[in-house]
């Protein structure tokens, strides 16, 4: 903010308009949608302007700052896709919880402020197709079966999902709690491990919503990035020297641009450990049961000294909530009591839901059909930008596509004027690359041949700056 409105505050607690004179004065010193863009968002994520505000009209922000409609609508649709705005029906467009993963809404070509509603337009998310999914009706019949239904004694995990999850436990863990969804827990594990040093070393490219609730536990974060046979040992070796003492590992890599790390690298990385005393590793295994190439650990040769998550929510759906954690008895019980001070314990009619699916036939069937078609869909898309001469990146269990752009910000109004909500790439990690990335999400990409050679045409004439021609 300038020193002229230093002292202002642009809405009240119990007042969901946002003050138009304010905004105005701001858009009309940006004056163009790629400066726009970055004031929004840096008042939205700094809360200066809070979630649940009501945004003035498009046509209104127009005609009182001289900016043009279009590159206020512009701006308006690069927010939404990263998930910082929503428009509502009657309700005009307000500011979303910047730290909420959300499907972000695109725009319809034309540049109305009506979403379109197609979901083909929002590839921002890595959200699970409900076709893909398994029926849970026999899985929470199972649940309501569990023993001890209706206790008042406290079971953080019950037995039947311990059994059923040492099975294929890639080490030997010494305890396991039922976590809540896998972001949740992998944040939880995180918040309770990186102290007291207050400093994490983390795996790039990550979830950008998980990235956002580790910065606001107040972690100092140093990224870690991969080549193409794991981390950086002398990243993480950078991090470990300036204190960081916890690491946060990506086994199954859903954001990841490469393949999974070899096991000659988990060795080298775990000599880097090694060398520095009370790291503890948290594998985050957000891809779970779904993912196509099975995950390296650092459970068996860095005993003791490695907890790891495994997320259920792609694979089942995200309303089961729940996750298992194993490792270190000393360190999961600190994580356990860390959860809502000990007094946090999921159902045993969803652990034992969850043990029933892990353990059903039926539920393999269906995530080996998901498997198929989401790695279908993925190529399907990859192989229409190669043919447009565009180059992709992604691992073997990524559920995105990565893009390399000249202008991230450029690309990403052009692809929203157009109608498609794609991630902004540079959110995925700790200091944003000097090249620009889209981050497009796959699980949902259409199966048509047509619609996918549109997404690629969109993608192909907005790299080139073509869309602006089409829209103007």
């Amino acid at each position: 903010m300038d020193k002229e409105h230093a002292n202002e505050t642009p809405y009240a607690a119990d007042v969901e308009q946002l003050d138009d004179d304010w905004l105005v004065h701001h858009i009309a010193a940006a004056g163009s949608a790629e400066s726009v863009v970055p004031l929004l968002e840096r008042k939205i994520r700094e809360g200066v302007i809070q979630p649940g505000t009501r945004l003035p009209t498009i046509r209104a922000l127009s005609e009182q700052s001289g900016v043009s409609f279009r590159n206020i609508r512009d701006a308006v649709a690069v927010l939404r896709g990263k998930g910082l705005v929503e428009t509502r029906r009657r309700g005009g467009t307000v500011v979303a919880d910047p730290l909420a993963t959300r499907p972000a809404s695109a725009v319809e070509p034309g540049g109305t402020d009506a979403p379109a509603t197609s979901p083909v337009g929002e590839l921002a998310h890595a959200s699970s197709d409900p076709e893909l999914l398994p029926d849970l009706a026999d899985a929470l019949a199972a649940g309501l079966r569990s023993p001890n239904l209706h206790s008042n004694v406290r079971q953080y995990i019950t037995d039947r999902l311990r059994t059923v999850a040492q099975r294929d436990w890639p080490f030997a863990a010494e305890a396991y709690i039922a976590g809540g969804s896998g972001a949740e827990a992998a944040l939880l594990c995180v918040g309770t491990l990186a102290t007291p040093s207050g400093k994490l070393a983390i795996d790039v490219p990550i979830n950008p919503g998980l990235l956002d609730h580790i910065r606001r536990l107040g972690l100092e974060v140093f990224q870690v990035p991969a080549d193409a046979n794991g981390a950086d040992p002398d990243a993480l070796a950078s991090a470990l020297k300036q204190g960081a003492r916890a690491y946060l590992f990506q086994p199954t890599g859903p954001y990841a641009m490469t393949p999974p790390a070899t096991a000659a690298r988990v060795r080298e990385l775990a000599d880097v450990i090694a060398g520095f005393d009370d790291v503890i590793v948290v594998e985050d295994d957000a891809v779970g049961p779904l993912a196509n190439v099975a995950g390296p650990t650092f459970g068996t040769v860095l005993p003791g000294q490695v907890v790891r998550v495994r997320s259920f929510c792609r694979s089942y759906g995200v309303d089961l909530r729940t996750s298992v954690i194993g490792g270190p008895r000393e360190a999961v019980e600190r994580i356990r009591d860390n959860r809502s001070y000990g007094l946090a314990v999921n159902s045993r009619i969803m652990q034992d839901a969850l043990a029933h699916l892990i353990e059903s036939s039926a539920t393999a069937r269906t995530l080996k059909r998901a498997r198929g078609v989401y790695a279908k869909r993925k190529a399907a898309l990859a192989n229409a930008l190669l043919r447009r001469g565009i180059t992709t990146h992604s691992g073997p269990n990524a559920q995105f596509l990565w893009v390399e752009v000249n202008s991230e910000v450029d690309t990403l109004i052009d692809l929203a004027t157009a109608g498609y909500s794609v991630g902004a790439g540079s959110r995925s990690f700790v200091k944003p690359p000097s090249a620009g990335l889209l981050r497009i999400a796959t699980l949902r990409l259409p199966d048509d041949t047509a619609a996918i050679d549109q997404l690629a045409d969109a993608i192909g004439r907005a790299m080139r700056g073509q869309m602006r021609d089409l829209y103007a």
